[in-house]
């Protein structure tokens, strides 16, 4: 017993004598901005064996022998070599920055090395990505801080004093902007997900609509063949096909353990190629071809804000590589600093198409710079690769904010915080709150929110921004006025209306409706309505169809010549139910009066009669149907996501004879589905199909009228036939095709431009079954196929919210003129730069 004692004693002392771990940490940062540089390759004396920094440039290395020195190497900075002093102090280790670009060529007397690493690890990308799991679950601290660092604006030292004395006092006490957030996120495959945000904090702000922007800053991982940032897709660099894409060059080589290598590769689009690319660098693991860590940004972005992302993985419970910290930064690039200013878009590396003339001579010599703006980071602790969850636990929000986000003290907080806040951090809440509380930010806030659903607060009442001014060829100038009760005088009901005056046609429109909301979670409402207008003769509309101003489809509007008066009654009932399925169900009463020489004929006795009033009672039922489509949900709002799957409408009107006045009975089906895809190397793919049916004899104005859109030259309106003249063609069934692919900036530059290139190809069917009771008015039926396509050149012109660009269409087939002028239209393209 007492030898037993005696050898572990033994033991212990030779295993702390001779198996003695050392240990060094610290933290390295840029020599000059002073700030911290993540995935900084890092080796222990002369072995090969190291680690590298994590996100916030820290790193912990241990080894078996003492820690004399560390040997750096960063692609971009040079090497360096760093005597440890004295192990157990922190270390600050300072790398200075040199001028780096990846070469243009690259000669191997072999293929390149780097390929092999990459199509490892492309083969291996299912086995790695962590939303192929079956289920996990994980709580995340993300802190998003919008600032101007002094240290980012070396010039600002040569300024006049007297012009930045307040603006640097600023600076160097405050934050421009900051928030924070926890949320805790589910995934359960293949695609349910919910991400709780169960606290918030926004300076100035009391409400938490800005919480989605952080969750929608980039893609969750690096494993999707397009990487997301701030909206745009981008290549994966590792991605099939990417080796003939991309140039990888293998910049260094460390080991872990006894077996794991890490590779780390610099990437960026070859040359001679044209796809939207990133460029950066990625650290490939052994471990199962996994990505250890990346960084990537647009490869040659000329955009003012350009976007960099940082993710940091580590192995979980020893089984699946995990995201355990995100970066995202906002630079902007092309600024001009001046003693009197901070220019921005006007420098080398502004928008798009820049001209060096266009500079003015105050600023010609200065050197544009790249100043960090926005600075979000993400911290994923309590991961679970196995959880138990339920099918129940999902909904279609992918984004919830807990009522009580807003309202979590400093204790709670500070559970959840990897370093307490700054002086810096804490002067930034304090001034930006007193400041949002001065100016009601949040009244702002929710003004922008409003505006994103085409709505201004006012009051209790919501301003409806469509009805203040229309237009279109029959009513011409039409301005209006259109409000609805909100949230702020009942939770439980709306009620409002519209008004307005045609100019032209010389008459008032107006209605009005109550809507009382029957169920939140289901979405559940009633709605009464009434109004006396005038609609689209023949037009289609389905029932969740609106008149937001960032649809493009209601350019179609501006060119209606044929209209008829309305007045209707309506009641109805919307709600959503399986999850993805909206469901519409009412009961209309219409009158409607034609407002040309058009008269529909009716069989009598010995003569037909003839008119021109109509009356129609329909019962409709309307579904809509978007699988998979997630959305953002804070106390107020749901903003739809979209989804990755096609979309469908299916809208069934019945015509009821004999009951409030209708005079008509007839079943109309209308169909419609829309699917907008992006492939790699080639663009993003959308198409529509429209179908109708109508199964008996019914008036024009409930009719099918082809949907054309023709001018001469008018702004371009899609999902509309470009060339067919209004009211050209008439139907009670018919089925079109509307098809668009955008090359997006793929096929090159065009003189100093690089605009998007779209091409287009619409075709349509159409039969009308009744042709003898329809009377003064002319028609073409299109039983033969209609057909043209365009090409269109986009965003020739950026102006702030919206681009212009130019296209043209031809018609083609059994419809076309003689004259072939007659068979082109000419647009004007608009898009909205930002997303709704």
């Amino acid at each position: 017993m007492k030898f037993t004692i005696l050898s572990a004693l033994l033991w212990l002392f030779f295993m702390n004598v001779f198996g003695q771990t050392y240990s060094v940490k610290g933290r390295v940062i840029d020599s000059e901005s002073r700030k911290a540089l993540p995935f900084v390759n890092i080796v222990i004396n002369n072995s090969n064996r190291g680690g590298t920094t994590d996100i916030d440039g820290k790193f912990l290395l241990r080894s078996n022998d003492n820690i004399q020195f560390l040997r750096l190497s960063y692609v971009g900075y040079k090497s360096q070599v760093f005597p440890v002093q004295d192990a157990g102090e922190e270390q600050l280790i300072l790398l200075e920055k040199i001028e780096y670009e990846l070469p243009e060529y690259v000669v191997y007397p072999t293929e390149n090395p780097a390929h092999r690493i990459i199509r490892n690890t492309i083969n291996n990308r299912d086995l790695n990505d962590p939303e192929k799991l079956d289920a996990f679950t994980y709580t995340a601290y993300d802190k998003m801080i919008f600032t101007l660092e002094l240290d980012s604006i070396p010039m600002l030292d040569t300024l006049e004093v007297d012009t930045t004395e307040n603006f640097r006092s600023f600076l160097e006490n405050h934050h421009l902007f900051m928030m924070e957030s926890v949320s805790e996120r589910k995934f359960k495959a293949p695609d349910k997900n919910v991400e709780e945000v169960i606290a918030t904090k926004v300076s100035g702000f009391k409400d938490p609509i800005f919480v989605f922007l952080i969750s929608q800053w980039q893609s969750t991982d690096f494993y999707g063949d397009q990487i997301e940032i701030a909206g745009d897709k981008y290549v994966n660099p590792i991605s099939r096909g990417s080796v003939g894409k991309y140039f990888f060059l293998l910049q260094d080589t460390l080991f872990y353990g006894e077996s794991d290598t890490v590779f780390i590769l610099s990437y960026r689009p070859r040359l001679k190629t044209n796809f939207k690319g990133l460029t950066g660098t990625i650290s490939i693991n052994t471990k199962k071809w996994a990505v250890q860590n990346v960084i990537a940004e647009p490869f040659n972005s000329k955009a003012t804000l350009t976007f960099r992302i940082e993710q940091l993985y580590e192995v979980i419970d020893g089984e699946h590589w995990f995201p355990v910290q995100v970066n995202n930064q906002a630079i902007i690039q092309g600024a001009m600093v001046t003693d009197s200013s901070v220019s921005v878009g006007i420098g080398s590396g502004a928008a798009s198409g820049a001209n060096p003339d266009s500079i003015p001579d105050s600023l010609k010599a200065f050197v544009p710079m790249r100043i960090p703006f926005g600075i979000g980071k993400r911290y994923i602790r309590n991961i679970n690769l196995n959880p138990e969850l339920r099918g129940r636990e999902f909904g279609n929000a992918e984004v919830e904010v807990d009522p009580n986000a807003t309202f979590r003290e400093e204790d709670f907080w500070n559970t959840y915080r990897t370093d307490s806040l700054t002086q810096k951090e804490l002067n930034t809440y304090r001034y930006i709150d007193s400041v949002g509380q001065a100016e009601n930010f949040d009244r702002a806030a929710k003004t922008f929110e409003s505006l994103m659903t085409g709505k201004i607060p006012w009051g209790y009442f919501d301003l409806d921004i469509s009805r203040f001014l229309l237009y279109n060829s029959y009513e011409g100038l039409a301005p209006g006025l259109g409000l609805h009760t909100n949230d702020r005088l009942s939770q439980l009901f709306s009620i409002g209306g519209f008004a307005r005056y045609g100019f032209k046609d010389q008459e008032f429109k107006y209605g009005g409706d109550l809507k009382l909301k029957l169920w939140n979670y289901a979405d559940m409402d009633l709605e009464l309505a009434y109004l006396k207008d005038v609609m689209e003769t023949s037009g289609v509309r389905f029932w969740d169809e609106t008149m937001h101003l960032m649809n493009l489809d209601n350019f179609r509007d501006l060119l209606i010549q044929r209209m008829d008066k309305v007045e209707q009654y309506s009641g109805g009932l919307n709600f959503r139910t399986l999850t993805y399925l909206n469901v519409h169900v009412s009961l209309t009463k219409t009158a409607k009066e034609v407002t040309n020489d058009y008269q529909f004929s009716i069989p009598g006795e010995s003569l037909n009669v003839y008119i021109d009033r109509f009356n129609f009672t329909e019962f409709n039922l309307g579904l809509r149907y978007a699988y998979k489509e997630k959305f953002i949900k804070n106390m107020r709002k749901k903003i739809s996501l979209g989804t990755n799957w096609p979309i469908f409408w299916l809208q069934y009107s019945r015509g009821i004879e004999g009951f409030l006045d209708g005079e008509y009975a007839y079943n109309r089906y209308d169909f419609k589905v829309e699917k907008s895809f992006y492939t790699n190397y080639v663009g993003k793919t959308t198409f529509r199909i429209n179908a109708g049916y109508i199964d008996t004899d019914i008036p024009y104005t409930n009719l099918y009228n082809g949907n054309g859109s023709y001018r001469s030259f008018t702004l371009y309106a899609p999902n509309s036939f470009a060339t067919m003249h209004m009211n050209e063609f008439l139907s009670n069934k018919y089925v079109s095709l509307y098809f668009t692919h955008d090359f997006e900036k793929l096929l090159g530059k065009i003189w100093i431009f690089k605009p998007d290139i779209s091409v287009a190809t619409n075709v349509g069917f159409g039969w009308l079954d009744f042709t003898e009771t329809h009377h003064n008015v002319s028609y073409k039926t299109m039983e033969k196929g209609y057909y043209e396509s365009g090409l269109l050149i986009d965003k020739l012109l950026n102006i702030q919210l919206f681009s212009l660009g130019v296209g043209g269409f031809y018609r083609y087939g059994p419809y076309t003129f003689k004259n072939g002028w007659e068979n082109t239209a000419f647009k004007l393209s608009l898009k909205f730069n930002v997303g709704f």
